[in-house]
């Protein structure tokens, strides 16, 4: 039975609170440290931009024995995910298999043979135009960060490298699936967020998504994203949670037989899959542990009716350097309570910020929920969300 998890990453408080919900003793470590992980956990430290990642084994050190989840930006860091590894039981896909799903070379090659698409990419920018109609992405983004069209700029190379991506065009879109010793149970597929400007994001960031109901794809396009899931568990030896990013080309004459272009795959919990879990009542902490062979030590299902309500989320970004003062804390309380009619008992307001934390321009400010009957309607509230929470800053 898993009563004690320590669960690091970027930001840790989506997998944690998920993990308390269900009476695991949780600690956790990010960047973030805000109040509501605070809420879920019993120790919580907040890691310095200057030591992330490479400060996170040292500082796991010092909690009590426990197995550890990683979220969101560990799967560029294999080095620190051997050194975790090495003192304490990862749950989740070890170095070795995070290397293979993140190689571009990999992700194109079992694309293409199961019915999908895959970007044309290539590590150098020589003889490619520059156009914008390719991107340069630093080799470690996470979350679109430091995406940019590329128009032959010579800016100070990323310390971690750079490739060249075809800019496609479409939905972006992601696709979330727990492999567990019976199979692969697919979760969600979500409408991905990205670089809207009434979140104050930039041009390819993510900052959101709204969760499909009924998968919401093309039963075509829908069985090729399985092939290509499959086939990708069973070359890379993938377990627990994962996600992968896409395009969904959109609808044209000259195009009728649509294939899902394959961005990257995530081999961790994401961002989306606490949509699945307020739709449905389960545990997305409970899915991936139990993954690993786990008991735990309550139901992993909370009691909900709504499971043909649709749910998202939208990251509202500084546009400006913020320091959060007690007036802007009043502020998002107060829209909290406008947001409770459409709650359903979860907590509309995430990743709250504590009072004198200093956030810098161009980083995220806090997390906001909406629910509705269809995914047009969720964007339109999360919209109005948004724009409440702004007239604060």
């Amino acid at each position: 039975m898993c009563t004690n998890l320590l669960v690091i990453g970027a930001s840790a408080r989506a997998f944690a609170a998920s993990a308390a919900r269900l009476g695991v003793q949780v600690n956790g470590i990010d960047l973030f440290g805000d109040q509501d992980l605070r809420e879920a956990c019993g120790r919580v430290v907040q890691i310095h931009a200057d030591d992330y990642p490479d400060g996170f084994p040292a500082i796991a050190a010092t909690f009590p024995e426990s197995p550890v989840v990683y979220t969101g930006g560990l799967e560029n860091h294999l080095k620190v995910l051997d050194r975790l590894s090495s003192a304490r039981r990862l749950l989740g896909n070890v170095s070795k298999v995070v290397e293979r799903v993140r190689d571009p070379v990999f992700v194109h090659d079992v694309a293409h043979e199961n019915g999908c698409s895959y970007p044309r990419t290539f590590s150098s920018s020589v003889g490619l135009p520059k156009d914008g109609t390719y991107l340069k992405k630093p080799t470690l983004s996470v979350g679109g960060t430091g995406i940019e069209p590329w128009k032959g700029s010579r800016k100070k190379p990323s310390v971690s490298g750079e490739l060249w991506q075809e800019f496609v065009t479409g939905i972006p879109m992601s696709i979330s699936f727990c492999v567990n010793p019976e199979g692969i149970e697919v979760l969600s597929v979500c409408r991905q967020l990205i670089g809207r400007g009434w979140c104050r994001a930039k041009e390819f960031s993510f900052c959101g998504a709204v969760e499909l109901l009924n998968i919401g794809l093309q039963q075509d396009m829908f069985a090729r994203l399985l092939q290509f899931v499959n086939s990708l568990v069973e070359r890379a030896g993938l377990t627990g949670l994962v996600g992968v990013d896409f395009i969904m080309p959109r609808k044209t004459a000259g195009n009728p037989l649509r294939k899902p272009i394959i961005l990257e795959v995530n081999p961790r919990p994401t961002a989306t899959m606490e949509l699945a879990e307020r739709r449905t009542g389960r545990s997305y902490a409970g899915l991936h542990l139990s993954s690993q062979g786990f008991s735990l030590p309550t139901e992993s299902v909370v009691s909900t009716s709504e499971q043909d309500v649709c749910w998202g989320k939208a990251i509202v970004f500084a546009n400006k350097p913020l320091c959060v003062s007690s007036a802007f804390s009043r502020h998002l309380t107060r829209c909290a309570s406008f947001m409770e009619e459409q709650s359903f008992g979860w907590p509309m307001v995430a990743d709250w910020p504590r009072c004198g934390t200093v956030i810098r321009a161009g980083h995220p400010i806090v997390t906001i929920f909406s629910s509705a009957s269809t995914p047009r309607h969720v964007v339109r509230r999360l919209r109005e969300h948004v724009d409440k929470i702004v007239q604060g800053l």
